[in-house]
């Protein structure tokens, strides 16, 4: 039936380069990724028909890897492909992993004017470390383009008290309505009014990329700030919204920079000590057949 209901139309039915063959595509029922169709032409019928995920972007289909891995339906086999995917350390990986490093200062300014949060040198040294411990920069997702926001996409939140915040952005405005004892201190970072604490806490979360219409891809990241007030019995959202990320526009930065001075060359150099840390305890990352 698979003929008849799409007419083997784009993105259902598209030739595969890889393969060198025809393949057909479904929608995951549960996570709404694609899934390649696999023996919906075998004739016996003890082969059953069935989808499987694909690690990377179809095209014509929206794509989320942390929708994947958060899938029931993901199969033991898939698993091992994302394992073999995050352990192995490419040429790519270290070139990526060396190009945030040398540019930092220009992800960490990119990141606060998407997001309106300007993260103290203590955060983004923080934010990059566990990037690093937990080799997010081996995913297949991260790329040179998306870094600004990649790089903070992290399994846990950070915490909002004495962080920059711009007092037009959408973050604050939010802040300000539902959160009546916060307030912006000295150069712009949060406080409290009086005696009062603030317990907020922000992440970013699903990064999903997909084409558009006109032959585009676009990319986008939830961003989600947290009410943690221990009295409270779960945390609550104060703020949420997607994030479209600019790749062309940051790597354009990076193309037109200049040689970074003062707090823009600090953040560099914090970074390479971080890095240098990170080798320094994880002699495994060090491959010298791919870093010569």
């Amino acid at each position: 039936m698979f003929e008849q209901q799409t007419r083997e139309k784009h993105p259902l039915a598209q030739y595969d380069p890889s393969k060198k063959e025809d393949r057909r595509f479904g929608l995951c029922p549960e996570c709404n990724n694609a899934m390649v169709l696999v023996n919906i032409h075998n004739s016996e019928p003890q082969v059953t028909p069935h989808g499987l995920h694909r690690l990377k972007r179809v095209d014509g289909f929206e794509f989320s890897m942390e929708a994947i891995l958060g899938c029931s339906l993901q199969g033991s086999r898939l698993e091992n492909d994302l394992e073999t995917d995050l352990t192995a350390l490419t040429s790519e990986a270290v070139e990526l992993r060396e190009f945030l490093v040398e540019n930092f200062n220009l992800v960490a300014g990119m990141f606060a004017e998407a997001t309106g949060i300007s993260p103290s040198k203590t955060m983004l040294r923080k934010m990059l470390r566990l990037f690093f411990e937990d080799r997010w920069y081996r995913w297949p997702t991260v790329t040179k383009g998306n870094l600004p926001w990649t790089f903070a996409r992290l399994t846990c939140n950070f915490n909002l008290y004495k962080q920059k915040i711009r007092p037009e952005s959408a973050v604050w405005a939010a802040l300000r309505e539902q959160v009546p004892h916060a307030v912006l201190g000295e150069y712009g970072r949060l406080e409290a009014r009086g005696n009062h604490r603030v317990y907020l806490e922000f992440g970013l979360g699903q990064h999903k990329v997909r084409s558009t219409k006109d032959g585009r891809i676009r990319e986008t990241i939830s961003l989600h700030i947290l009410n943690t007030d221990p009295v409270a019995k779960i945390d609550e959202p104060v703020f949420e919204t997607t994030l479209d990320l600019n790749t062309e526009e940051f790597l354009g930065r990076v193309a037109h920079k200049l040689r970074p001075t003062g707090y823009g060359a600090e953040l560099v150099e914090e970074a390479r000590m971080v890095l240098t840390d990170y080798l320094h305890n994880h002699p495994e990352a060090r491959c010298p057949e791919v870093e010569t």
